[in-house]
């Protein structure tokens, strides 16, 4: 088995990225992605593709995202091509938050991608053929971008990728309005979360919205996010408070309250906890830099 690593495809350290065309009319043994993440449109052809002890069958316009620590290759190929867009997760790290509130971003590069790896997998993102066009041309000028390196192509490269990522996202919204899906259903509780973390949320009430046990989605959701779906809040209540004590005049226990705790004690409490200082202390710093 194969090993893949970025930079077997790249060289370029200050630029970890790297765009393909490629056809395929014989298998691609499994291999495993080390260190990067892939982002895969079929161009043409049929293919089934094996993920993990998984497989199904893949054409023409599916598209899905192969995160790293994963195996997976393609079997039984005919007129197979497919554009291969390799990305460290960091580059995903900076998308705006708006996108974060996005349930189709949830699904399809974050959760689906996690499934692949733990559980029975299929990718559910499939394009019609105006769409297909679409990401076509916007793929045809990366590559563009990628092989001729005019100035600035890194920019124009990363621009057009996240203007990628953004119609793909939403592409997945407008499809799990049409089809009932568990995959969009837990994006649909990180979604909510990511838009009302300042409001009053229970763990039963993001487990329903997943329509999953409070067991199954508090598991699923800190093994794929790293933590528990309380502390997320937190989390984002936290960076919600960092905004307005640098930003904003509002007092101590303004700034809680609308973070979304009731008690200013136990807010001071956690964010210190967070960030190592006092609500106070945090904002004194940030005025004398």
């Amino acid at each position: 088995m194969d090993y893949m690593h970025l930079h077997y495809f790249t060289k370029d350290n200050n630029f970890p990225f790297f765009i393909q065309t490629g056809e395929h009319d014989m298998e691609m043994p499994i291999h495993y992605h080390w260190d990067f993440s892939e982002l895969v449109i079929v161009l043409s052809g049929t293919a089934t593709h094996v993920v993990n002890s998984e497989k199904y069958f893949i054409k023409k316009g599916d598209v899905f995202v192969i995160n790293e620590n994963t195996f997976h290759g393609y079997e039984e190929a005919c007129d197979f091509k497919i554009c291969n867009i390799m990305y460290k997760s960091e580059h995903l790290h900076q998308v705006g938050n708006d996108l974060r509130k996005s349930s189709g971003y949830e699904a399809l590069f974050v959760i689906e991608p996690f499934l692949a790896k733990e559980y029975s997998f299929k990718s559910k993102l499939k394009l019609t053929l105006s769409d297909y066009e679409k990401v076509k041309e916007v793929i045809f000028d990366m590559l563009n971008e990628y092989q001729n390196k005019y100035q600035g192509y890194q920019t124009m490269i990363y621009s057009r990728f996240m203007e990628l990522v953004v119609f793909l996202s939403r592409q997945y919204d407008i499809i799990s309005l049409e089809f009932k899906d568990n995959v969009i259903n837990i994006a649909k509780a990180v979604s909510y979360i990511e838009s009302h973390f300042r409001e009053q949320i229970n763990l039963k009430d993001l487990a329903d919205k997943a329509e999953l046990s409070v067991r199954h989605f508090n598991r699923i959701f800190k093994e794929n996010y790293k933590t528990t779906p309380m502390n997320y809040v937190l989390r984002l209540r936290i960076q919600h408070a960092c905004l307005l004590l640098r930003k904003s005049k509002l007092s101590i226990s303004e700034i809680a309250y609308e973070s979304g705790f009731d008690d200013s004690n136990y807010f001071t409490r956690q964010f210190k906890k967070v960030e190592g200082v006092s609500p106070k202390v945090y904002r004194f710093n940030g005025e004398k830099m």
